[in-house]
């Protein structure tokens, strides 16, 4: 009993130790030489064990090629005298059976568990001077994952082939003698969804990988799941749309998906592993109706899993219409209903019968995804046993997951989930962008409500979605191992293992800033209009809300990009020859191509505003748009010439079936006179056509001590020769007089030290017999400094403020204030930590109960308008609310309803720009100091900024910039 008890507490032990630090280069007496003086060990597995453990095998031969430069000995006869790595699972290995009966090695934990191994240090059995390292599954997959958990250790990234990361050739390489014991995955069914491949993966593996078959087959399969074992995952949507065969069209596809011991499945719109977008043939077969051609469909299904019940299936359960349509009939919800039920229990009879088992011990998922979400909530009943697989809204959101009573059923719940996607309003399927703190956000959420069962990725074309696609399956095989307040350094340690340490951080920085730029608006949204609608397709660029002339946004925006482009060149010349693949596809082909594509969309809109001010500079814009749109296709076609054309036609920068974003945007030329004229743009005043406005500078203060510009621009060929002068001595120009051929800048400062009073005064433009004046007001607002540093103190009517810069939180029992670092518009939000707190009622919102506060400082009396900014989350299911609570010092706090409904004009706003603004009025009787509160009433809501509107607030994308005196002295 004693050995027994110590057996036992080693057992649990080993499982405390952590698989990154389980090999290394250092020689210790009681460790597993995997490579040591140019010697490796046999490999050792038996013959009758799955097949996917005889593919993990020849895989990892490979991987101890790519390491030692030597290929391992591969045996399931003989028993190795020398060091040895023996591989097998614990329910179908003859070689580990006998080991465990030898009681050589520990199986505590083990049995009958899901996808769990143990990899151990043993002496050789055959020879007890020698030693074994035994890799041992609970399951076929868990082998798989232990041996390529040992390849990703000795240096073989699962990305090794996806993204061309180099392997480093190792002369020593040891295992540490405790060994490890994995867990079992946290989510059971993890996969991708291959979608949209029209433009990337079918005509790169159809033209270019696969082309003996023209279409994406077994062979692109193989990499796929090699892959997706690699990564930990078990679970695959194939490619779907009408371009492609379909998945089941190749025989050899699902038996490659087997040899891999990947659990296939199919997407929301394939009941039962039936592409219906390319298999269903209505000449021969009918309408695709379930009202009308019941039998005629369930034929069809019937032979399909007749077909595939021998293999590994996770059935996808239901009915919609032919691809991603409703289900067609034009029939009443109650109909509607009523169809879906009968399809339901139709399917289930067909997998009883030829699975041999009864419907509710075959594994299935019912998919409200779109409007079958509306038949879900309106009482479409599913059986107790099948997974309900929530849905996101398409752009990251997840639109609800299940209530107390549903998380009671025993089939759970999973999530549908999208970094890549096709449809309305907008595409977003040429770059990775969605924020790798928002997948946390919602995708722990979802755990926390019992979402395990089943989480699906919508991957698009895999590449280039290599890293958002190994964080979400790293958070799904072990929710904790990743943390809010720590998000970003699971992507620093994937950048680091890839590039090392100060490489790979230069590039998980340069990434970083790549996140939070693009959450403001993906590359693919810059053209402003919609490409889709809820019922056709559009082709429209629309002039951005990015305002040129306020807040200095589109400025801003452009320099910033420039600045990221000059990194990753800058980091690319670094790049040792070997690394220069892998960092063109994980870090430089992004980067650059988000910055072309908004410096083509953004210079387009500022010539056609150029255009309408007659600006001399109009028709250069131009010929800047066209070379970022060349400089567009030529990167692209820098990837495809990878590794003399591996990657051919897998990357395109027109990745839809319009694709306005990626096409030549309008412009606007003009004929410009040869006689220069005079032309005047002011910061903050946007000029207005037909009207003649004053030209007025924003306010300059005296605790702020602001630098504003104005431009000086020429409407004609010749030079413009002009000169500045001032009315009073305290107005600072950097510059009185210019030769100009397109235009140029003045900054404007004042020299407090000259300004006695409160005062306005006057610049005046004087360009020959042509002059413009612009106003300006300064006020020495004589407040005290010191007492205000850190308060948002108002500057030209308006008071803007990060809402995770706080100045109090009140936590309260369940409710703890945490900011997600790297979300939000901000560059961060704040939210509570618990997803599960209670709701608060109208009678908790006093200062007694959980809320921020923020003291800001105005000079205004009256009413005035906050708007807040909030991430566009839903209510977290159908029994809860979704709001905060908002105000002013004492005032009675006004409760906000987030949110918008689906296909809204105003939700297709929200989800383009991530962020949902929602507009309160307040009233303050006194000018001076006041703290806005703002109170938790429901959890999941994300707050983001906050801007107050004094009569000061200027048309602009993401408003003022923040206000906060200590932070915003521009000088």
């Amino acid at each position: 009993m004693k050995s027994l008890f110590y057996f036992f507490i080693y057992g649990l032990l080993i499982f405390e130790v952590n698989a990154q630090n389980i090999i290394t280069e250092k020689y210790h007496p009681s460790a597993f030489p995997l490579i040591e003086n140019g010697k490796i060990p046999t490999i050792l597995f038996a013959q009758e064990d799955y097949e996917v453990v005889k593919t993990t095998v020849k895989h990892f031969t490979q991987d101890y090629q790519l390491v030692s430069s030597k290929t391992p000995k591969v045996t399931t006869s003989k028993h190795p005298k020398e060091n040895v790595i023996i591989i097998g699972s614990l329910n179908n290995s003859k070689v580990i059976s006998a080991l465990v009966e030898k009681n050589l090695i520990d199986t505590v934990g083990l049995t009958n568990q899901w996808e769990k191994y143990s990899i151990q240090v043993i002496s050789n059995p055959w020879n007890k001077k020698k030693k074994a390292l035994v890799i041992t599954g609970s399951d076929r997959r868990g082998t798989a994952y232990g041996v390529f958990e040992i390849s990703k250790q000795m240096g073989v990234s699962p990305w090794y082939w996806w993204a061309d990361v180099s392997v480093e050739k190792k002369k020593s390489l040891y295992v540490n003698h405790k060994g490890f014991k994995s867990k079992s995955p946290d989510v059971k069914y993890r996969g991708i969804f291959i979608n949209d491949e029209d433009w990337g993966l079918h005509p790169w593996s159809a033209k270019n990988f696969e082309k003996e078959l023209g279409d994406i087959g077994p062979k692109t399969y193989a990499k796929v799941c090699e892959l997706l074992l690699r990564l930990k995952a078990n679970y695959l949507w194939p490619a779907m749309h009408e371009c492609t065969g379909a998945f089941n069209k190749y025989a050899d596809n699902k038996i490659v998906a087997d040899q891999y011991g990947i659990v296939m499945g199919s997407s929301h719109c394939e009941p039962v592993l039936f592409n219906n977008a390319t298999e269903w043939d209505k000449k021969t077969m009918g309408e695709w109706n379930y009202a009308t051609n019941r039998e005629g469909i369930c034929k069809v299904l019937d032979q399909r899993v007749s077909e595939n019940a021998p293999y590994e299936n996770l059935y996808t359960i239901g009915i919609r219409g032919i691809h991603d349509h409703a289900m067609e009939g034009g029939f009443s919800v109650e109909r509607k209903i009523e169809l879906v039920e009968e399809a339901i229990q139709d399917q289930r009879s067909i997998l009883a019968k030829h699975t041999e088992k009864s419907a509710e011990e075959v594994p299935q998922i019912f998919v409200p995804y779109a409007e079958v979400l509306h038949l879900y909530n309106n009482g479409l009943k599913v059986p107790d046993d099948i997974t309900l697989m929530w849905v996101d809204d398409n752009y990251g959101y997840i639109r609800r997951l299940s209530d107390p009573l549903e998380q009671k059923r025993s089939g759970g719940s999973g999530v549908y989930y999208h970094i890549a996607y096709l449809g309305n309003p907008h595409e977003y399927t040429w770059l990775s962008t969605t924020n790798p703190a928002l997948i946390y956000q919602e995708m722990k959420k979802a755990y926390d409500y019992k979402a395990d069962r089943v989480w699906m990725v919508n991957v698009g074309d895999i590449k280039p979605t290599e890293y958002n696609t190994q964080f979400f399956l790293d958070l799904a095989w072990d929710v904790n191992s990743i943390k809010r307040e720590t998000v970003f350094d699971h992507m620093y340690q994937w950048y680091q293992d890839i590039f090392g340490d100060e490489l790979g951080k230069q590039c998980a920085d340069l990434m970083y800033d790549y996140y939070q730029i693009n959450f403001t608006r993906k590359p693919e949204f810059m053209g402003w209009g919609e490409e889709f609608s809820s019922s056709r397709w559009r082709e429209r660029i629309e002039d951005s809300d990015i305002s040129f002339t306020n807040y200095r946004e589109a400025e801003s925006r452009l320099s910033e990009f420039k600045a990221l482009s000059h990194r990753a060149n800058q980091l690319r010349s670094l790049m040792p020859e070997k690394d220069q693949e892998a960092f063109f596809e994980l870090v430089y082909y992004p980067v650059r191509g988000a910055h072309f594509m908004n410096h083509k969309l953004l210079l387009a809109h500022k010539n056609r505003w150029y255009a309408s001010l007659k600006h001399s500079g109009t028709n250069q814009l131009i010929s800047e748009v066209k070379a970022y749109h060349d400089s567009t296709k030529w990167l692209t076609d820098e990837y495809g010439a990878l590794l003399d054309g591996k990657w051919k036609g897998i990357i395109s920068e027109i990745q839809s079936q319009g694709a306005t974003f990626a096409k030549l945007p309008p412009t606007t030329e003009i004929d410009i006179p040869q006689k220069a004229e005079l032309g005047v743009m002011v910061e903050e005043n946007e000029p207005s056509i037909g009207i003649n406005n004053l030209l007025c500078l924003p306010a300059f203060t005296s605790h702020y001590q602001e630098t504003y510009y104005i431009d000086v621009f020429n409407k004609g060929k010749e030079p413009l020769k002009w000169s500045a002068e001032v009315s009073e001595d305290w107005i600072q120009l950097s510059k009185t007089s210019g030769t100009t051929v397109v235009e140029e800048r003045i900054l404007v400062t004042v020299d407090w030290t000259k300004l006695k009073f409160n005062s306005t005064g006057s610049i005046r433009i004087i360009s020959g017999e042509e002059e413009e004046i612009i106003y300006v007001k300064a006020f020495d607002t004589k407040i005290d400094s010191d007492s205000l540093q850190g308060v948002f103190v108002e500057k030209n009517g308006v008071i803007s403020i990060p809402l995770e810069k706080y100045h109090q939180k009140v936590n309260k029992e369940e409710v703890n204030w945490v900011v997600n670092q790297g979300l939000g518009i901000t560059g961060a939000s704040l939210t509570i930590d618990n997803n599960h707190a209670k709701t608060a009622g109208h009678w908790a919102r006093n200062d007694k109960y959980a809320h921020v506060e923020y003291e800001f400082y105005t000079f205004n009396t009256g009413r005035f308008d906050i708007s807040t900014y909030v991430l566009p989350t839903y209510p977290i299911n159908g029994f809860q609310l979704h709001r905060f609570a908002i105000s002013v010092d004492d005032e009675s706090p006004k409760t906000i309803y987030v949110g918008a409904e689906i296909d809204s004009d105003r939700w297709r706003n929200n989800v383009r720009r991530n962020s949902s603004i929602h507009t309160s009025s307040h009233y303050i009787t006194t000018p001076g100091k006041h703290t806005l509160k703002i109170y938790y009433l429901d959890p999941g809501v994300v707050l983001d900024k906050a801007v107050m509107d004094f009569g000061g607030l200027k048309k602009s994308y993401l408003g003022p910039r923040e206000t906060r005196l200590e932070d915003l002295k521009i000088k």
